[in-house]
């Protein structure tokens, strides 16, 4: 079913253009090139991410905007957001999602399913890793993830740090010392070599989840049990190397579209409408 005549879409580009990005992910970890029948583009698309970094500095920071209001509940719009172990299900690009670090719920707590199937428990990602392919090439992202129940999350990368209070983050079960930039990845902590930089000296993705009043396809209120929501992306980010981000920067409005219009279906696959 088509989405409602009432939902209303509004994306903006702040800055120069940005790059096409992945939710909740910053390179960090690796990176890998898949197979082809033409070797000679995979070869001149590893030679050129590895030579780019020596023919430009950074370049400047870059912030991208989407937002949807959809026709679910909130709280269901949120859980599809904070299952990030499910991404690759439905994400474009999106080859490998998964969690790899929790918070520490309270030991009262007891797990459940939400009505889409995603965690509804007192337990949140705390980190996780995402492999996005285009074309010949893959890259893999660890990013650490914050989460205000029901109403925000928020995945910082690089030399980025939450926006999100300490004292707010505590209250749901993180650990506020692990909030710098050198806490990102375990083998930095034992003392293993760093991987390789990413594509991004720095990343942070933002959603925020906030409920509206419903409204029928004439433009009047609508009595929808649970209400619907406004979802709002927002994506702050810096390329380590500035020619790169200007050669691929053109899309990087439509790959945000492209994220929350993914969410959309995924929400409709699940629930109608």
């Amino acid at each position: 079913r088509t989405t409602p005549l009432c939902a209303r879409w509004n994306h903006k580009a702040l800055s120069s253009p940005a790059t096409a990005t992945a939710p909740f992910t910053s390179p960090s970890t690796r990176r890998t090139y898949s197979s082809s029948n033409n070797n000679n583009n995979n070869n001149n698309a590893s030679w050129l991410l590895s030579a780019l970094p020596n023919l430009a500095g950074p370049s400047s920071p870059q912030t991208i905007h989407a937002r949807r209001t959809l026709p679910y509940p909130p709280a269901h719009v949120y859980n599809l957001i904070a299952n990030i172990d499910s991404y690759s299900a439905f994400l474009p690009h999106c080859t490998l999602s998964r969690v790899t670090a929790w918070t520490n719920p309270s030991p009262s707590s007891s797990p459940r399913e939400g009505n889409d199937g995603a965690s509804t428990t007192t337990r949140w990602p705390a980190r996780a890793d995402l492999t996005v392919g285009w074309g010949p090439f893959t890259e893999s992202y660890t990013s650490r993830v914050y989460c205000v129940p029901g109403e925000l999350v928020e995945a910082v990368s690089g030399a980025a740090q939450t926006t999100i209070p300490a004292s707010t983050l505590a209250r749901f079960g993180y650990d506020v010392s692990t909030l710098s930039p050198s806490s990102l990845l375990p083998s930095q902590k034992s003392g293993e070599a760093a991987a390789a930089p990413g594509i991004f000296e720095s990343l942070v993705t933002r959603w925020t989840v906030r409920p509206v009043a419903a409204t029928s396809s004439s433009g009047t209120a609508a009595d929808v049990a649970g209400g619907w929501a406004e979802v709002t992306l927002s994506v702050r980010f810096q390329f380590v190397n500035a020619m790169l981000g200007h050669a691929v920067g053109q899309i990087a409005s439509d790959k945000a579209d492209e994220m929350v219009q993914a969410f959309e279906d995924r929400a409709r696959a699940l629930h109608g409408k």
